[in-house]
C-alpha cells in the first residue's frame, strides 16, 4: 500500500493503487500511465490519463468534470476508426497539463450519468474499459494493471495540502513562474498583510515578513481574516500572529520580529523580489538604496486618504526594478519622511484600501514574472478613489516589458 496521504485517505485512489493502475500525483493532477489503445495505424499503444484532483482537504471527493483528457495520439477501434461519435476531440483537454511530456493532445467525453462519475475510481476504470477493449481485441495480452509503485510530488512543495484550484484552472505552468526562492514583505500592517495574504497562496519557496510591531485589536479591523479575542490577548509580535495563522495552509513563512534598519538590511538584499509595505520613515529610504544598489526588484505601496465630504485620496504603488530606478531616486515618488509626499503619508486607513494597495502591488509583481500579460510595463501607479480612475507612470519600452527584464524608463 502507498505511503502516500492522499492515496491513504481516499478510497477511490486506494483501490486503483491497489488493483495495480500506474498512478502518480503530478502537479495536483491525477495522472495514470499504461493505458492500452489502438492508434490510427491499428496499432497497440500505451498513453496516459490527466485530469485535475478534486479535494476537501487531504482526501478526494466526486469529481466535478466527467472530461478526461488523454496524452497520446486519438484513440480507435480495433480497424483504426472512430470508437464513437464525439468521443475523443481536441477540443477537450482543457488546458490540463502536468508539464512538457505530460500536455495532453486529445480529450474524452463519456457520462455515465446526468450527475457525473461518483468517484476518480470509477471515472478512470471507465475510461480505461472503452479504450482496452479494442486493444485486447488486437493483444489480449495487455493490460493497464502493471503494479508499478505510485508516485507523487504531493509533499515536494510549500503547501500542506494540495493546490487543486491551479491545476483545474489550468494555470499550473503559469503557477510555476511564481515559484521564486525568497520573497521579503517589510512591515506587517494593513496592505503587507494583505500582500501575504495573496502570496501564501502561490509557490513561493520562502516567504520572510519583518516587523517589530505586535498584533493588537486595531489591527485587526483591516486585517485579513478574523482574529479572536484569544489572539488579541495574546499579544504577539505581528510577524508571529500571521505566520501561525497561515502554517495551517503552507510551509516556509519566516516570521522576523524587528524592524529593517542599516544594522540589519542586509536580511533582504539576497531575496529575489522585496514589497515594502512600512511605514514612513528615515530607514526606508536606506532600504531602498540597498535594494537599488544590491540590484533587488521592489514594490513599496502608499495610501493617502482624508476625510472631507467622504473619504477621497489615492493608493500608490511604485516598482524598482534593475536598471529601472531612476524614478524612485529623482522621481520624489516614494515617502520616506513622515509628512513627506502627505498625499501618500495619513494615518487614515480603511480595510479595502489596503486591500486594494495589496491587490495592485501582487499584479504588478505577477506581470513582472509574466503570470499576467504585461503590455505597458509601467513602474508606478495610482488609483484616485472619488473618480475610480487609474493613472500609469514610467512605462519601459514594451520589448523589455515583455522580457520581465529590468530597462530604463522611458
Amino acid at each position: 500500500m502507498s505511503a502516500s496521504r492522499l492515496v491513504r485517505d481516499s478510497p477511490d485512489l486506494q483501490r486503483l493503487v491497489s488493483e495495480g493502475y500506474t498512478v502518480r500525483i503530478v502537479k495536483n493532477y491525477l495522472v495514470v500511465d499504461d493505458i492500452p489503445y489502438v492508434d490510427s495505424e491499428g496499432e497497440v499503444q500505451a498513453g496516459s490519463f490527466i485530469c485535475p484532483l478534486e479535494m476537501a482537504g487531504d482526501r478526494t471527493v466526486k469529481p466535478s468534470n466527467h472530461v478526461m483528457a488523454f496524452v497520446g495520439s486519438a484513440p480507435c477501434n480495433k480497424d483504426g476508426g472512430e470508437i464513437s461519435p464525439g468521443f475523443a476531440n481536441v477540443g477537450l483537454t482543457s488546458g490540463w497539463a502536468a508539464g512538457p511530456e505530460l500536455t495532453p493532445a486529445v480529450g474524452f467525453s463519456q457520462k455515465p450519468r446526468p450527475d457525473g462519475y461518483v468517484d476518480f475510481y470509477e471515472k478512470v476504470t471507465t475510461y480505461a474499459a472503452i479504450l482496452l477493449g479494442p486493444a485486447q481485441a488486437i493483444d489480449p495480452t495487455v493490460t493497464p494493471l502493471q503494479g508499478k509503485p505510485f508516485t507523487t510530488d504531493e509533499d515536494d512543495g510549500v503547501f500542506v495540502y494540495l493546490d487543486t484550484f491551479s491545476s483545474r484552472a489550468g494555470i499550473t505552468a503559469r503557477n510555476e513562474l511564481l515559484e521564486l526562492s525568497k520573497v521579503a514583505i517589510v512591515g506587517l500592517g494593513g496592505t503587507g498583510a494583505y500582500i501575504l495574504d495573496l502570496l501564501a497562496k502561490t509557490p513561493i519557496r520562502n516567504v520572510h515578513l519583518y516587523d517589530g510591531d505586535t498584533f493588537s485589536t486595531h489591527n485587526a479591523f483591516r486585517a485579513p481574516g478574523a482574529a479572536s479575542v484569544v489572539d488579541l490577548n495574546a499579544r504577539m509580535a505581528k510577524v508571529d500572529f500571521y505566520a501561525a495563522m497561515y502554517a495551517s495552509m503552507r510551509r516556509n513563512i519566516h516570521p522576523h520580529a524587528a524592524y529593517i534598519t542599516a544594522a540589519n538590511v542586509s536580511e533582504v538584499t539576497d531575496a529575489d523580489f522585496v514589497f515594502l509595505a512600512m511605514d514612513s520613515g528615515p530607514d526606508k529610504w536606506t532600504i531602498v538604496n540597498s535594494l537599488i544598489a544590491a540590484g533587488v526588484p521592489f514594490i513599496d505601496t502608499g495610501i493617502g486618504v482624508s476625510d472631507d465630504s467622504g473619504i477621497a485620496g489615492q493608493i500608490r504603488v511604485t516598482t524598482g526594478l534593475p536598471g529601472a530606478t531612476d524614478h524612485v531616486t529623482q522621481g520624489g515618488l516614494i515617502s520616506v519622511v513622515a509628512g513627506d509626499a502627505a498625499e501618500y503619508d495619513t494615518n487614515l486607513q480603511v480595510a479595502e484600501l489596503n486591500m486594494a494597495a495589496a491587490v495592485m502591488a501582487v499584479i504588478r509583481f505577477k506581470k513582472w514574472l509574466k503570470f499576467y500579460a504585461d503590455t505597458e510595463g509601467e513602474l508606478h501607479s495610482t488609483y484616485r478613489i472619488d473618480t475610480n480612475e487609474t493613472l500609469n507612470k514610467y512605462a519601459r519600452i514594451s520589448e523589455q516589458a515583455d522580457s520581465g527584464e529590468g530597462a530604463g524608463v522611458a
